[in-house]
């Protein structure tokens, strides 16, 4: 049997593994292997998956990496890239969709932490955002203010209440990750809050919490929670 009838073999096994019990009965490299058989026709991707996950440590980390990142390992390109960074995007836009759908009112950090959580706790690199909301609390919309690595991320309250008036938001939720996995607030995270707190009582917009998001299973941080706004 010629290799593409073999490769060809293999895929159709892995279809019906998938067809039979879902995704229940796939190892991570097997996960990974059938989302580059979308990209990459009639060659083995296993060796290309495997590389992937020993390379970022698992799957939450290989989805984590951006196309330039992940095309820096042989045999993934343009399209296989494209492919891993799509059904990310896509799985970000469900779970925001699910909290911010409908006029989601939110009552108080747990409300907006599932969907802070699958875009920030698996990042590489520390990012901050600002979740926007209107006078009955309803979220009007959400924005990457900046990047950059853990503790030298640049934060500036002007350009947050500028972008804050443009959205007619009378109402923010701050919060970034901290991608070594601590929750622990640094001494530059309560500078940072401090800052940005002065800058909405200036202009009367409330600052309902900083959220810090650990990585993977380390749960989050509130600042409201804590007692510290």
């Amino acid at each position: 049997m010629d290799k593409d009838n073999i490769n060809s073999d293999h895929r159709s096994r892995l279809r019906d593994r998938f067809d039979l019990s879902g995704l229940s009965a796939f190892s991570e490299h097997e996960i990974l292997e059938y989302v580059l058989m979308l990209a990459i026709p009639r060659i083995d991707t296993k060796p290309l998956a495997k590389e992937l996950l020993k390379k970022h440590g698992d799957l939450p980390g290989v989805f984590s990496v951006d196309r330039k990142g992940l095309e820096q390992t042989k045999g993934i390109g343009p399209s296989a890239s494209r492919v891993i960074c799509f059904l990310r995007e896509l799985s970000q836009l469900i779970v925001k969709k699910k909290a911010f759908g409908e006029k989601k009112l939110v009552r108080d950090a747990k409300d907006v932490v599932e969907y802070l959580t699958a875009v920030m706790s698996n990042l590489n690199e520390e990012e901050f955002r600002v979740i926007y909301l209107d006078h009955s609390n309803r979220i009007i919309g959400d924005e990457i203010i900046s990047r950059g690595v853990e503790e030298q991320t640049a934060v500036y309250p002007r350009k947050i209440i500028r972008h804050a008036l443009l959205n007619h938001a009378t109402g923010l939720i701050i919060s970034h990750n901290h991608p070594t996995g601590s929750i622990k607030p640094s001494t530059a995270d309560k500078m940072v809050t401090e800052a940005i707190s002065d800058a909405t009582k200036a202009v009367e917009i409330r600052l309902l919490d900083h959220i810090i998001i650990g990585r993977e299973s380390a749960g989050y941080f509130s600042f409201r929670e804590n007692g510290m706004l």
